[in-house]
C-alpha cells in the first residue's frame, strides 16, 4: 500500500474559518465546532484537562501545511 503524503492529505482535507463579514452563520458554526478550547489556564475544569494538562496536546501552532509522523 502506498504511503499517504502530507500533500495528498491537504488535497483532501482542509479548513478555513469563513470571514465573519461574508458569512457570519458559517463563521460561528466553524468557530464553535472546529476550534479546541478554551482549556489550560483559561479553563482548568475542561474535560481535556484531567491532570492539569490538555490531553489533546493543545495549544498547538497553526500550520499552513499538514505534517505527519514517522508511523
Amino acid at each position: 500500500m502506498e504511503k499517504i503524503t502530507p500533500n495528498r492529505i491537504d488535497e483532501i482535507i482542509s479548513e478555513e474559518i469563513p470571514d465573519i463579514e461574508i458569512d457570519k452563520d458559517l463563521h460561528d458554526i466553524d468557530s464553535k465546532n472546529m476550534i479546541q478550547g478554551p482549556c489550560g489556564s483559561l479553563n482548568n475544569n475542561s474535560l481535556c484537562m484531567p491532570d492539569g494538562k490538555c490531553t489533546n496536546r493543545y495549544p498547538r501552532d497553526l500550520l499552513a501545511e499538514t505534517i505527519t509522523g514517522n508511523d
